[in-house]
């Protein structure tokens, strides 16, 4: 089973606390996952919080505590 989201799918604002939670958790991001991001960035669809929690996310990335599979 594929946990993470199709690159073809459009931003679904109920589905970043999942992924945001599923890469917390694991400490693993897909291509998917980052895709689901920039357009969630790219669409300005984040509230503050979560603009603060994906900066945390990409914080982690950068200083390879979390994962590109």
């Amino acid at each position: 089973m594929e946990n993470s989201i199709p690159k073809t799918s459009s931003f679904v604002p109920s589905e970043l606390y999942e992924i945001l939670a599923r890469i917390a958790n694991s400490h693993q991001i897909t291509a998917a996952d980052q895709d689901v991001l920039r357009k969630a960035f790219l669409e300005n669809q984040l509230n503050e919080e979560e603009h603060r929690v994906v900066n945390r996310l990409h914080r982690a990335l950068m200083k390879g505590r979390i994962k590109l599979i």
